[in-house]
């Protein structure tokens, strides 16, 4: 696979366009192997038969997060559209714990993140659908070293190329997945909350413990 040609403008947007989206969060992840393939579908790196282009109009094959709400990409054929299922954060040490840091006895805590990904490869004939899911679970099990060690992904499980059934969000297409999960490291820091308990604990003290939780309840005491 060549080097992914100069980003161009793009009339198709990606998760990671908007701010609100975190390094690291799930719709990142999406954001990142929506740019592969596209890389990977551009002029002069993939099939001949479907050449990505930024433009919606003048581009063979749609690919978007599965997130896109537009009906003009989601009515464009063939299309792959990357999403997620259920993202979990496991547990990897007691307590999550990494680290403290003794001059503000700030605890640093880490753990994994794992988020499976499918890839919905759409077309109009059956055939095209599962030869586009081919390429894709073939581009992503060749990658998956350079991915993991550029994007510092902790796993990726090798891709599974899923059976061609009829598509659900159109009777008249096709839909091959390729799956996968991918686990990634996530970080954070705790600072002290003692001084804060200590003041609840000395409001518990000086009032009705029933008054005092109901005036939290209906936002009387402004804690």
């Amino acid at each position: 696979m060549k080097n992914p040609p100069p980003t161009k403008a793009s009339t198709q947007g990606t998760p990671t366009d908007d701010q609100r989206v975190v390094v690291g969060s799930p719709l990142a992840i999406i954001g990142i192997f929506v740019e592969i393939l596209r890389a990977r579908f551009a002029a002069g790196n993939g099939p001949t038969d479907w050449v990505w282009n930024a433009n919606l109009n003048e581009t063979a094959i749609v690919i978007e997060s599965g997130f896109a709400e537009g009906n003009t990409e989601r009515a464009k054929k063939p299309a792959i559209f990357v999403d997620k299922d259920e993202s979990v954060y496991g547990k990897v040490v007691i307590g999550d714990r990494a680290g403290i840091i003794w001059s503000d006895m700030s605890d640093y805590q880490w753990t994994l993140s794992t988020v499976p990904v499918i890839v919905e490869c759409v077309a109009s004939k059956r055939g095209e659908s599962a030869i586009i899911g081919d390429v894709v679970q073939w581009t992503l099990h060749c990658a998956s070293d350079p991915i993991q060690a550029f994007y510092a992904f902790h796993d990726m499980t090798p891709p599974t190329l899923g059976r061609t059934t009829p598509y659900e969000a159109d009777r008249e297409a096709w839909v091959t997945p390729v799956s996968f999960q991918v686990q990634y490291p996530v970080r954070w820091r705790i600072t002290p909350i003692r001084t804060l308990l200590q003041e609840v604990q000395l409001r518990v003290q000086d009032a009705d413990a029933t008054a005092h939780y109901l005036d939290i309840a209906t936002y009387k005491t402004g804690v």
